[in-house]
């Protein structure tokens, strides 16, 4: 079977989103960098609450719809990036909108880990999974050491 037959698996994170993200951007800060890190900022409409449209006449309810926000952090091995991916994602229900409010910005922008950190993790936006998945026994093994450095965390000062 080839890397691209091998079947995915998801492995559990016991690893609350802000520890693996101030991780990183110490990681990042250190110079000690050797993973490979993407963050997207994106948006997704979806159809009201029941809640919410029970609360409207028919015509709004056919208008509007809800807004979440969606960040979006990968992080995978930069010498072979299909061994394992790393993922937290935060959706966040920014509220219902009207056809004639500003459009949300169609495509996913690419953005950087401090604002990922900032605007999805420090501000505690949202919902918040975090999930692994490994391509192979290599991958979970490369996965598992990442999770032993963070909880280790080399960068917080120990008395």
């Amino acid at each position: 079977m080839s890397a691209e037959e091998q079947p995915v698996e998801q492995v559990p994170v016991d690893l609350e989103a802000k520890q693996i993200v101030r991780w990183l951007l110490e990681e990042q800060r250190a110079g000690a960098f050797d993973l490979l890190v993407t963050a997207t900022r994106s948006y997704e409409r979806t159809e009201l609450s029941a809640s919410e449209a029970g609360q409207i006449g028919e015509a709004e309810r056919e208008e509007l719809s809800e807004i979440n926000e969606v960040g979006l952090l990968e992080v995978m091995p930069r010498k072979e990036p299909s061994r394992f991916t790393l993922r937290i994602r935060v959706v966040d229900d920014i509220g219902p909108r009207m056809p004639d409010d500003e459009e949300v910005p169609a495509e996913e922008e690419e953005i950087d880990l401090e604002t990922f950190n900032e605007e999805f993790i420090a501000a505690d936006r949202g919902l918040v999974e975090v999930s692994a998945e490994t391509q192979d026994r290599a991958g979970r093994a490369e996965l598992t050491r990442l999770i032993k450095a963070i909880i280790t965390d080399r960068h917080k000062p120990h008395a």
